[in-house]
């Protein structure tokens, strides 16, 4: 295992958009923004890219670790064995530098097995509500795009710990590129949101409030500032809000990195779209 030069860079885009189809563009941000080429980690097979992933840095209350992103084999190379070495390295080599766990996001359900076979198990889910939201002309709130400092700062206030997040370089990254898909911010006294609209619905990626009517009053001011009147709230499995609603459905994966430590509930959101 070695990390990324920017010799690798044309290679490893290619390599992305082959197993991912996305544009050179969005291959480029994660490598060189979202990640950084310090933390893009690769395995060779005859002196070639055979094999990369991600291992971003984050934290999750006060314990640190990596989140893994973008875990991809060259097509020809599937099958034998070799991204099973790269896990292996890059979980020794992020226990050796301190870190306590990996976390990641499954890209379809059949792979919520194949990552178990690498000691992950499900630890994060999402509580889907589904809501209609009714008229509230008095209801309040700001919509100016959030800077990412002070998305990050409202998550330490509003969200129930412990959570993922991203460290300052990946967080940033990461609030451009929820910008740039077309994400609406949302912030008033009691409570924040990210969300996108498709048609008329609001898919609030990430919704935290002190409480269900101050949830409410953001989702009656989205209502104002959109014109949709149904809202997909994906919130964790036990949070406060609208607690006991909604169909919950696994999200994310969790390996401890040496030893299990003792953790509450966690959750884990705006990463893996």
């Amino acid at each position: 295992m070695r990390t990324a030069k920017d010799a690798d860079r044309p290679e490893l885009v290619r390599l992305w958009q082959e197993a991912f189809g996305d544009d050179e563009a969005t291959a480029g941000f994660v490598l060189d923004r979202f990640a950084g080429p310090e933390n893009v980690l690769i395995a060779e097979e005859d002196g070639a890219i055979a094999a990369y992933a991600c291992a971003i840095p984050v934290t999750m209350g006060r314990y640190r670790g990596i989140y893994l992103y973008g875990v991809n084999t060259k097509k020809e190379l599937r099958g034998r064995g070799i991204m099973a070495r790269l896990l292996g390295e890059i979980h020794t080599d992020a226990a050796r530098r301190g870190r306590d766990f990996a976390v990641l996001v499954p890209e379809g359900e059949k792979l919520f097995g194949f990552y178990e076979k690498f000691g992950y198990t499900t630890r994060f889910y999402h509580r889907i509500v589904t809501k209609e939201v009714r008229p509230n002309l008095w209801a309040q709130a700001e919509f100016d795009t959030l800077t990412a400092p002070r998305l990050a700062a409202l998550r330490e206030k509003f969200l129930e710990p412990p959570y993922v997040a991203f460290e300052e370089r990946a967080h940033a990254a990461m609030v451009q590129d929820l910008y740039t898909s077309g994400a609406t911010t949302i912030e008033a006294e009691n409570g924040y949101g990210v969300f996108f609209v498709r048609g008329d619905l609001m898919i609030f990626k990430e919704l935290a409030a002190e409480g269900n009517l101050a949830a409410t009053r953001m989702l009656e001011a989205a209502r104002q500032h959109t014109g949709c009147s149904m809202a997909r709230l994906e919130l964790p499995r036990y949070g406060e809000v609208f607690l006991g609603e909604g169909e919950t459905v696994p999200f994310g994966m969790l390996k401890w990195l040496s030893g299990e430590r003792k953790l509450d509930e966690p959750s884990m959101s705006l990463v893996g779209d």
